[in-house]
Parts: structure tokens; sequence; C-alpha cells
């Protein structure tokens, strides 16, 4: 039975519960851990040096591969050096928040992903649920339990049947006839604010567009009667565009920061 090391983490008073890799024989022996092929390996994104060495630490102990980034920055390098099942990534990261890394991931590859941080209001959870993360836990994160999701998420990705491509199905922005073209190729008449708007997002598909941003692209200063106008914009923005097409705009609301746009689009005209 694997003893837990003493660390700063939210790990339960009752008595250790034995890693998965080493399950016990009925002979007392610890079972020969599985082939290197079958070892999961995760990459963390997380910022606070001791808390991703600590989970790390842990992580390898228990025999899984452990890389680790401190942000986003090389993120496609490291993947491409090092392959991995799972991505364990926090929110509040420098340069690219963690709501905008699951958007790009979602949309390029099939890793699963797990996202650990101390937001832990509802609608954080069902945003980054809703733009493809698999688990959303909160800190302070209990290791055994971060285990056993990235070993249960890792057994589902592999058990599963060799996933079709990524859909690329795009969203077409024609700014001169002021209509946005559904991958179902039916179209919805736009006004000019809604053309303003779709294309700074589109334009920056995947990351987070700041209110600020988008209240630019508007033409509008950045007052707090403006900022809830771009609310109501958006609302409208979804439902002409359901309406008139059939289908639902991926956009999605980032609190306190402002909008991901999580589908491929182009914009033109």
């Amino acid at each position: 039975m694997r003893a837990i090391p003493p660390l700063s983490f939210d790990l339960p008073d009752s008595s250790p519960v034995p890693s998965s890799q080493e399950p016990p024989s009925s002979s007392g022996t610890p079972v020969r851990p599985p082939e290197a092929a079958t070892v999961p390996r995760v990459l963390l994104i997380e910022d606070d040096d001791d808390l991703r060495d600590t989970v790390c630490r842990y992580l390898s102990g228990v025999g899984i591969v452990a890389h680790e980034l401190a942000s986003a920055e090389g993120l496609e390098e490291q993947l491409a050096r090092h392959p991995v099942d799972v991505v364990i990534c926090d929110v509040n990261l420098p340069s690219e928040n963690g709501f905008s890394i699951v958007a790009r991931l979602r949309m390029t590859t099939k890793v699963g992903v797990i996202m650990a941080t101390a937001r832990g209001l509802e609608e954080d959870r069902l945003l980054g649920l809703s733009l493809g993360a698999d688990c959303y836990l909160t800190k302070p994160v209990n290791l055994r339990e971060l285990e056993f999701v990235i070993r249960n998420l890792h057994r589902r990705l592999a058990d599963e049947t060799p996933p079709e491509p990524v859909s690329q199905e795009r969203w077409q922005l024609d700014t001169t006839q002021w209509l946005l073209i559904a991958p179902n190729g039916r179209s919805a008449k736009l006004t000019m604010a809604e053309v303003r708007l779709t294309g700074c997002l589109i334009g920056r598909a995947g990351d987070v567009v700041t209110r600020e941003e988008l209240l630019a692209a508007l033409g509008r200063p950045n007052l707090e009667a403006y900022s809830r106008n771009l609310d109501v914009t958006v609302s409208r923005l979804r439902r002409r565009v359901e309406d008139a097409t059939g289908m639902k705009l991926p956009l999605n609301a980032a609190r306190g920061s402002g909008y991901i746009f999580s589908g491929y689009g182009d914009v033109g005209g």
C-alpha cells in the first residue's frame, strides 16, 4: 500500500488508499506496473511553482508520466515533443487563461482535459465544461482523487474506437453582405454592430476577447452602461443566428472577462 506524503492539499483523514498503479496480488506482492504504452501521460499547466512541483512529484510517484508548463506559452511545441493523454490546467494563468486553453485544445486535439482551479463558482464550472473540459476540480485538489480521475479518463479514452477527425466545419462572416453563414449553409442577416462584434470574435477564435476589446470594436466607450448593452447585443446575436440557421452560435461568456468564440470561422467580404 503506497504511503501518501504529507502535502498541503485536501487529503482525507482516513487511511491511505492504495494507488491503482500497484494493486496487491493475492499473495500480498505488488503486481508489476503495466507496460509503458498503458501508462497515463499528462501535462500540467500551473503557474504556482510549488504546487506544480508537488502535483508532478505525486503523479510521478504513482506511475503517471507527468510533464509541466508554467503557462500556455510553448504549448504546441510541448505537445509535439511529448504527446500526452490528459492535460490539466488552471484558469488564472499568465498570457492566456485556462478557458482559452480548453477551447483551443478541443478545437485541435482529442486529449482529455481536466481543469483544476480555485474558481469554484457554478458559472465558471459550467463554462469550462461547455468549452469541452472532461472534469472541473476546485482547489484544494485531493491528489488521490486527481489520480483516479486521470486513470479513469485515460482508460475511457483508450477504450474508445478511433475517433473521427475533429470537425472543422466553419462559420463564414460576409462583412459586405452583413451575413453570417452557418456550417449547414443557412445564413443570418446581421446588424452593423453584430457584424463588428462577430468579426472581432471569429478573428480571435479560441481566445477570450475582453469586454474592453469588444466595446472598442463597436466604437463605444468603456462605460458601465455600454458594457451592459454589450450583453444585450450578444444575446440578440445568439437568438438571431439560431432562429435563422437552426444552429447555436459557439459563443461563450467568460465571467468578468469577455467572450470566447469556440468554433472555426472565417471573415471575408
